[in-house]
């Protein structure tokens, strides 16, 4: 029976069962998230912080939150997930810098039981400045803890960590759940133990010696074993920007020789939470604000029990000087016999899907994106994908590939499918590895919850896109999906120039718009491409606009923020049997930047009901603003005129306000 567990508050012990029985609907009505984790195996949740309210604490740069929590005792999971969600709370406004938080695992046993402080999730907070209280924003992640599962047994105190120096009158509302789905492990974890943890400053010194070698022995069940590393860089010399913003390679030797290098340095542009105040669109050394930080894997395969090996990491070598610091948390985790010799798992739908982290990517109208993964020991050269909507027809793809005991792969499926506002739901099923049969069927099917795709009207359509001083970063794209072709490709643009295309669209096509920011920066600017057609911090590269077009209006159907980032994708239909009238009758996409300004702040809106208006009102309540606004658009506020200082902005649509913004004029 599938069931959910609250711990609601800090060292509370109050329990709730709530019986249901897949994933899809337990984390529907219990975490209130859309899941693609949807296996067929019983699940519990336990939910660890609900509505908790976490502030810094500048005298100390950490400020940890303490919950003892009833986990079940006596199962066995198959794996086991953490579901985090971040709002502002009720009664402030939301936390603006990047911080470090970690979930660790306190004390075992109950109280006076042993203590680990073991980090086990990583989490890098966003520039929260956009967000106020009662803004409504929200979003969240997923964390795999599935090596971490036999820990969390019976009564456990886990601790989120919130670190930080801003003055605490601002925070941010965290809920966090553990999802556990039972049955037959992959490899049943027989010891954890953890070779290194905690922070050391990445410079010539000695201190770089906290990644000494270790030793260990396998203890005699073990036949398979992972060493896994959790690393960011934080904190920037003067020199060269490191730890935070250089990228430095890692490597990993096992018994002398060397198994993983990788570079440790991450993407931030194409970020799901986006756009952010601050500067979160930099790449940085293995994180991003407003993301999780993921563990890096290393396995070795077919291990001697009871033999001794040496372990060793080594960072690439710096020059003397400051150069911030590394944080690392590492696990030696040893495994029994694999369970299975032929077993595929449905690990992922990216798309279609409502999930959080997967936003830069919904809603789509073309072919589904899911990802896979061999959990058989025998290589995986073919499987059976079936997939559609409850109640229509199924499609099958058949896949074919090569991976190896653990490798996932990312499956585009062929066919596409009418995403229309029957169902919401997406359905998958895989089989069949190696054309036969699959030993662990638990782990076969998935579901998700998606949003309609937008609709575009008409089958003439005129793309406008004003580039901003750096045209050669900026290129953009319109495919037909359904058919294959490409029916724009526009690149080495100039410079603060206004692009208009008209094109003929197939009614009932489904077309994806996309818009890329990563080409070159031209000589005499700032060398920062993947920040959009704006960003606050570069303003040096001006303005730009990009927005879909219908022949004859004035207002745009489409107009997209320029605070983009590294690129945006776009798809919609055209002309299918759905009313455009009824799509996203309120404020559906809204921003405002930049943010604080000096006197013009852009609002762009998108999709709005009748009568809509905006008004700005100073910190007294007097109402200092006001216009009216049409269905969507990007409206230039001028306050230039006013005194210095904060503001409030409403969205108002038939007398209702239906978002709030803090505005800072500087």
């Amino acid at each position: 029976m599938s069931r959910c567990l609250i711990a609601k508050g800090v060292y509370l012990h109050t329990n709730q069962y709530i019986s249901m029985k897949k994933l899809l609907s337990l984390v529907l009505f219990c975490l209130f998230a859309y899941a693609t984790w949807a296996n067929n195996g019983d699940t519990t949740v336990v939910k660890a912080f609900v509505d908790s309210v976490v502030v810094t604490n500048p005298s100390t740069g950490n400020n940890p939150y303490n919950a003892w929590v009833q986990f079940p005792a006596g199962k066995q999971y198959h794996k086991a997930l953490i579901y985090m969600t971040f709002e502002c709370p009720d009664n402030m406004d939301c936390a603006e810098w990047d911080y470090l938080d970690a979930i660790s695992i306190q004390h075992t046993g109950g109280v006076g039981g042993p203590l680990l402080n073991w980090e086990i999730a990583r989490f890098i907070t966003p520039y929260g400045l956009y967000w106020t209280k009662g803004s409504g924003w929200k979003h969240g992640w997923y964390y795999d803890i599935t090596d971490f599962a036999t820990l969390l047994h019976d009564s456990i105190e886990v601790r989120y960590n919130h670190s930080g120096y801003e003055a605490n009158t601002k925070g941010w509302k965290i809920n966090i759940s553990f999802v556990f789905i039972e049955g037959t492990p992959v490899r049943p974890v027989e010891k954890i133990s953890q070779p290194w943890a905690g922070g050391f400053k990445y410079d010539d010194s000695i201190d770089i010696k906290f990644l000494t070698p270790k030793t260990y022995t396998y203890t005699g069940q073990t036949k398979e074993a992972r060493l896994k590393i959790m690393q960011t860089g934080h904190g920037a010399g003067a020199s060269d920007g490191c730890s935070e913003f250089c990228a430095k390679t890692r490597t990993v030797k096992y018994d002398g020789n060397t198994v993983n290098q990788r570079l440790l340095w991450r993407e931030c542009g194409f970020n799901s939470l986006f756009p952010q105040a601050g500067t979160w669109l930099y790449d940085r050394g293995n994180w991003c604000p407003g993301a999780s930080v993921s563990y890096d894997n290393i396995d070795f395969h077919n291990v001697a029990a009871g033999t001794t090996h040496d372990f060793d990491i080594d960072m690439e070598a710096v020059t003397a000087g400051d150069h911030g610091n590394q944080a690392v948390t590492a696990y030696m985790i040893e495994y029994g016999q694999p369970a299975f010799g032929n077993d595929v798992s449905l690990e992922a739908i990216l798309a279609p899907s409502k999930e959080y982290e997967y936003n830069r990517i919904n809603p789509i109208c073309s072919n589904p994106v899911v990802v896979i993964r061999n959990n058989g020991t025998n290589a995986m050269t073919s499987a059976k994908i079936t997939y559609g909507v409850p109640g229509g027809t199924k499609a099958v793809y058949n896949w074919n590939g090569n991976l190896a005991f653990l490798q996932t792969d990312t499956v585009a499926l062929t066919t596409p499918l009418n995403w229309g506002p029957n169902s919401n739901v997406f359905e998958v099923e895989v089989n069949n590895p190696n054309g036969g049969t699959d030993e662990y069927a638990e782990n076969n099917k998935g579901a998700s919850v998606y949003d309609t795709p937008p609709v575009y009207p008409e089958s003439r359509l005129i793309v406008k896109l004003s580039t901003n001083k750096a045209g050669s970063e900026t290129y953009y794209k319109l495919r037909n999906l359904t058919n294959g072709t490409t029916v724009l490709d526009k690149n080495n643009l100039a410079a603060q120039t206004n692009y208009r295309d008209t094109v003929d669209l197939y009614m009932g096509n489904c077309y994806s718009f996309e818009v890329y920011d990563d080409g070159p920066t031209p000589s005499g600017l700032t060398d920062l491409n993947k920040d959009g057609l704006y960003w606050w911090a570069n303003t040096g590269d001006g303005t730009g606009s990009v927005s879909l077009n219908r022949p004859g209006l004035i207002v745009p159907f489409k107009t997209f923020n320029p605070d983009f980032g590294t690129k945006f994708i776009y798809q919609f239909t055209v002309g299918f049997s759905l009313d455009v009238k009824n799509i996203n009758q309120d404020f559906s996409e809204v921003s405002v930047f930049p943010n604080p300004s000096d006197g013009v702040f852009k609002l762009n809106y998108d999709h709005i009901g009748e009568h809509a208006s905006v008004e700005v009102y100073n910190i007294t309540g007097t109402k200092v603003y006001e216009n009216k606004l049409g269905t969507s658009g990007l409206l230039d506020i001028n306050l230039s005129a006013m005194p210095k200082g904060l503001y409030v902005l409403k969205l108002m649509s038939a007398g209702v306000t239906k978002n709030t913004f803090k505005l800072v004029l500087q």
